[in-house]
């Protein structure tokens, strides 16, 4: 069984959903040390109540922008797994995270995945994703919808599942 040396737990998080699955996908695993967490900041955050939440998050992400983020480490020879989590935003990955993914390539690295949404509809998100990740290594997949709101046993079941794939991957 192959266990990672070294983890990099990166998210990016709006309203908490996928902060609270960070959380919990980090609280699960035995060997704290052996992972650092990057929480995604962009330097001009996004609006996150009203309307124009929707509006301003789901053009940007339509658009394909890439904003600036605030500094944070992270070198990829460091880690031999890095475990990425976004909001889908317009059927999309949030743009944060798009900005870490075209400044730092994980071509042979094993990566795995997990999306938050309020749909369900992560298929055309993923399909993006994985083109960003076309030379690395898929270990999982994670799907769940407004974890934090429901914070259910079947949320945390699924999450412990995803862990255990990540850490078994070769």
């Amino acid at each position: 069984m192959f266990k990672p040396k070294k983890i990099a737990l990166v998210y990016f998080s709006l309203n908490g959903n996928t902060e609270y699955v960070a959380e919990k996908i980090y609280n699960t695993l035995d060997d704290k040390e052996m992972v650092d967490v990057i929480k995604l900041e962009p330097i001009k955050p996004y609006v996150d109540k009203g309307p124009m939440k929707f509006v301003k998050g789901g053009a940007a992400s339509v658009f394909g922008t890439k904003p600036e983020l605030i500094g944070y480490r992270f070198n990829p020879k460091d880690y031999d797994t890095v475990v990425i989590g976004t909001p889908i935003w317009a059927g999309s990955i949030a743009p944060p995270l798009r900005t870490f993914l075209l400044s730092n390539k994980l071509k042979g690295k094993n990566v795995a995945i997990f999306l938050c949404s309020s749909s369900g509809k992560v298929d055309k998100c993923l399909d993006k994703l994985q083109k960003y990740l076309k030379k690395s290594n898929i270990v999982s997949t994670l799907s769940l919808l407004d974890p934090a709101k429901g914070k259910s046993g079947e949320d945390l079941y699924e999450i412990q599942k995803f862990v255990a794939a990540v850490m078994e991957s070769k």
